[in-house]
C-alpha cells in the first residue's frame, strides 16, 4: 500500500513537473496581456473621443471654427490641426501604429531574452498610459495653443502661459504659430540640408506652417532656444515611440559632435523642462508618471528575474523549486 501511495505521489509530482511554464512561454504570455491592456485602453479612448466626453476634444473644434471664421486664409491648416480632436488625428494614429508595431515585435523580443522582453513590455505599458482621457487631452493643448496663437488674441491659450510670458520666462526664441508642434514627431521630423544644418519639416498639410514662418526652424538653435510645449516637456515620455525616441537621441549626439568641433557647447532640447506649464498640466504630468512607474514596477514576469528586484523571485520559480525538493526527497536526497 505504501509502494503504491509512493507511485501516486512521484506521478503526480511528475505531472506538476510537466505542467511548468517555461520562461518563453510566460513572456509570451505576459506580453500578450500588456499588447491586450494597451488594445482596451486605445479603444476606450475612442469611444471617449467619438463621444466628445474629452473637454479638450471640444474645445479644439471650437477653436478651429473660430480661426476658420476669422482668418478663411487659414482653413486648411487649421482643419489639419483640428483632425487632432478625432480617432484619425496623428496623435491616436501614432499610438495605434506603436501598437502594431510592437504586437509585430513579440516574436523577435522573446528570441532575444529578457532584456528586450522588458523594453517591449515597458512599450505596451507607455501606449496604455498614452491613451489614458485624461493625458490625451492635455495632449490636446499644443494644437488648441497654436490656434490661440493663430487667433490675433481672440482666444487665450490653455493650462500654459500667455505666449509673452513664455517667451520672457524662458528667454525663448520666437518661432512663430506653430511652434509648440516643432520636435514632436506625429507633425514632422529633423531633416539634413544641403548646408549640413538640420531644420524642421513638416508632415503633409502641417507644411503650411513653413510659410508662416520667416525662415527655416533649425534644430542647434531650437535646441537651446525653445519655448514650452506639452510634448517636449511633459508628454514625449509617453507619445514617442522607441524608434522615435533613438532619432532624437541620434539627432542630438550628431549636433552636439558638431558643436564640439567648432568649439561650441551643445545640450539637448529635453536637458531643462521650460517654464509655461498650468499647476494642472504639472500634476497630469506626476500623475501619469507614477502610474507608468507602478505599472512597470508590478511584475508581470513569473521566472527568476531583475524585473521585480535584485533578490526577488517569482511564483513559478519558487514552484520548480519545491517540485525539484520533494523529487530529490523520494529519490533519497540525489
Amino acid at each position: 500500500m505504501r509502494i503504491i501511495s509512493m507511485m501516486c505521489i512521484l506521478l503526480l509530482v511528475q505531472l506538476g513537473l510537466s505542467g511548468c511554464t517555461s520562461d518563453e512561454e510566460l513572456w509570451q504570455q505576459s506580453l500578450q496581456a500588456g499588447s491586450a491592456e494597451a488594445a482596451a485602453e486605445l479603444k476606450r479612448l475612442n469611444v471617449k473621443i467619438n463621444n466628445q466626453s474629452i473637454r479638450n476634444v471640444k474645445l479644439l473644434k471650437a477653436y478651429a471654427d473660430v480661426v476658420k471664421k476669422e482668418s478663411p486664409d487659414l482653413k486648411e491648416i487649421v482643419e489639419a490641426l483640428a483632425t487632432d480632436a478625432t480617432v484619425n488625428g496623428p496623435i491616436v494614429t501614432g499610438l495605434k501604429e506603436r501598437l502594431k508595431s510592437a504586437n509585430k515585435a513579440i516574436a523577435q523580443a522573446i528570441k532575444g531574452g529578457e532584456k528586450e522582453v522588458l523594453q517591449l513590455q515597458q512599450e505596451f505599458d507607455a501606449i496604455q498610459v498614452a491613451a489614458d482621457p485624461a493625458l490625451f487631452g492635455m495632449m490636446l493643448t499644443d494644437p488648441i495653443n497654436v490656434l490661440a496663437d493663430m487667433s490675433n488674441g481672440r482666444l487665450a491659450r490653455v493650462e500654459a502661459m500667455s505666449k509673452e510670458a513664455t517667451l520672457r520666462a524662458n528667454q525663448s526664441g520666437d518661432y512663430g504659430a506653430g511652434s509648440q508642434l516643432v520636435g514632436n514627431p506625429n507633425y514632422g521630423s529633423w531633416r539634413e540640408g544641403n548646408n549640413g544644418r538640420s531644420f524642421w519639416e513638416w508632415y503633409g498639410m502641417y507644411s503650411l506652417f513653413s510659410n508662416m514662418f520667416r525662415s527655416p526652424i533649425y534644430y542647434g538653435g531650437w535646441a537651446g532656444n525653445r519655448g514650452y510645449s506639452y510634448y517636449s516637456d511633459y508628454g514625449r515620455s509617453y507619445y514617442t515611440s522607441p524608434s522615435q525616441r533613438k532619432r532624437q537621441d541620434t539627432q542630438a549626439a550628431k549636433t552636439k559632435q558638431k558643436f564640439q568641433k567648432s568649439g561650441k557647447s551643445f545640450k539637448s532640447p529635453y536637458a531643462k523642462t521650460r517654464a509655461g506649464a498650468s499647476v494642472s498640466a504639472k500634476r497630469s504630468s506626476v500623475k501619469s508618471a507614477n502610474k507608468f512607474s507602478s505599472k512597470s514596477k508590478r511584475g508581470r514576469f513569473k521566472t527568476p528575474s531583475k524585473f521585480a528586484g535584485k533578490n526577488s523571485r517569482f511564483n513559478q520559480s519558487s514552484a520548480r523549486s519545491s517540485y525539484s525538493r520533494t523529487r530529490r526527497s523520494f529519490s533519497g536526497g540525489k
